[in-house]
């Protein structure tokens, strides 16, 4: 259900039921207005609470997508013939569901990480909607103003986060 849910609705949604109704989340800023950046623990804690709603913004749609790919993956792996062999051997299915859940995961990894930078076209929206002074905030910004140096260096600093989550996977693999 969240992956259907479309990028421009879900922060608006989630800022009206998490700030507005429950009043449990800031809804706007990078942190509290009344601070200055330094690096003690209040202002840490000030811009943790600020990043949670266009965090879970972001990610609910990767988490959705990712969900249903795992599904139909351990679905596929279930009909193997190493599965069948399994069964017939007699192993427990608890251990099976353990291999299954190895081999299906793999292609998720993959996904989840070459999914950093579809993340990025979500943190505009996202960013714009909370206030949020993000990497998209300012790329559009340097869009808007025809700031070539801020729209290649956004860009190169999002080229170089899914450079190094896609090697930092390999190490993983």
């Amino acid at each position: 259900f969240l992956s259907n849910v479309p990028a421009f609705g879900r922060p608006g949604t989630l800022l009206v039921v998490f700030g507005i109704v429950l009043k449990v989340a800031p809804t706007s800023g990078g942190y509290s207005f009344d601070m200055i950046p330094n690096f003690s623990w209040n202002f840490f804690a000030s811009v943790m609470s600020h990043y949670t709603l266009p965090f879970w913004s972001i990610v609910l749609v990767a988490i959705g997508g990712q969900a249903v790919g795992m599904r139909s993956m351990s679905i596929y792996e279930l009909n193997a013939d190493y599965v069948k062999s399994a069964r017939f051997l007699g192993i427990k299915d608890r251990k099976i569901v353990g291999y299954v859940f190895r081999n299906a995961m793999l292609p998720q990894v993959t996904g989840l990480a070459l999914s950093l930078g579809t993340m990025m076209s979500g943190a505009l929206v996202a960013e714009i909607i909370f206030s949020y002074p993000g990497l998209g905030t300012s790329m559009y910004q340097g869009i808007k103003m025809n700031d070539y140096p801020l729209i290649s260096g956004t860009t190169l600093i999002i080229t170089l986060m899914v450079l190094v989550a896609t090697f930092l996977l390999d190490i993983v693999y």
